[in-house]
């Protein structure tokens, strides 16, 4: 009798625990904080890795999410890509230094000539690189000349 008692007192304490740490595990879970995250209003562009030349466009509406501002004038983001149709094989960084981040930057006058010419922008991806502050009014006034030819 006197194990039975002890089984119950133990099952009981064992179910007690068991929802005790299940109900932390949710409360950190819902109170974990949320990322910053910035949505792009304007295309922005970047360098492949260890290239100067060729540009690549990162889309306007594309999430980033804020890793970390530096002194030196900066601040890193995230970027996270669903890869579909390739496998990628994984390694453990091995580099003391493993992170190669690349530099992201708004368009330049010439970088929109070079959109304009190679590159299927929408009216309000242009719209909203034009509206961006990157460019200034000269130089719009400029694109709008040499392309309304």
């Amino acid at each position: 009798m006197a194990t039975d008692k002890t089984r119950l007192l133990s099952s009981s304490a064992t179910a007690v625990m068991s929802f005790a740490l299940g109900a932390f595990a949710t409360y950190a879970i819902v109170k974990a904080p949320s990322p910053l995250v910035h949505k792009l209003q304007a295309p922005l562009l970047f360098n492949g890795a260890g290239s100067s030349e060729h540009r690549y466009v990162l889309p306007a509406g594309t999430s980033l999410y804020f890793d970390q501002a530096f002194p030196e004038g900066f601040v890193r983001y995230k970027v996270y890509f669903n890869v579909e149709g390739v496998r990628l094989e994984s390694h453990e960084a091995t580099d003391k230094f493993w992170l190669e981040p690349l530099t992201a930057f708004p368009p330049n006058e010439k970088d929109v000539k070079k959109f304009l010419s190679d590159y299927p922008l929408t009216k309000n991806e242009l719209a909203a690189i034009l509206s961006s502050g990157a460019i200034s009014k000269e130089e719009i006034r400029e694109l709008l000349a040499e392309y309304s030819k």
